[in-house]
């Protein structure tokens, strides 16, 4: 008696989880499978984003470089480009002058 008991407990219980499994595969394909495309779109929208901020970005600092490099004055001493600078001590303390990318090996200056 005990075993036909259980035989049918375990027909019920295999008739539940068989329909678990068919409620989670359809819950899957209605749901799951919309998700992924719209996550796979949403990648591909920041992905278009990122690499189009980034071509900005880089096209603005070629045409700014373009216009520096023509702007910025060449070292008297060692022809390196020069940076802007300003001056911390001296008598023209706070102003800016141009002084050589190659400090400190090179000391080279121009006033602006």
């Amino acid at each position: 008696m005990a075993i036909a008991q259980i035989d049918q407990f375990t027909q019920a219980l295999t008739g539940t989880m068989v329909q678990v499994i068919v409620v989670c595969a359809i819950l899957v394909a209605v749901v799951g499978l919309p998700l992924y495309w719209f996550r796979l779109k949403v990648e591909q929208a920041l992905i278009c984003a990122i690499r189009s901020a980034r071509a900005r970005r880089q096209t603005g600092k070629s045409a700014a470089s373009a216009n520096e490099s023509v702007a910025t004055p060449h070292c008297p001493d060692c022809s390196a480009l020069m940076v802007k600078r300003v001056a911390r001590h001296g008598s023209g303390a706070g102003s800016t002058f141009w002084g050589c990318s190659n400090y400190p090996k090179c000391r080279g200056t121009r006033s602006i």
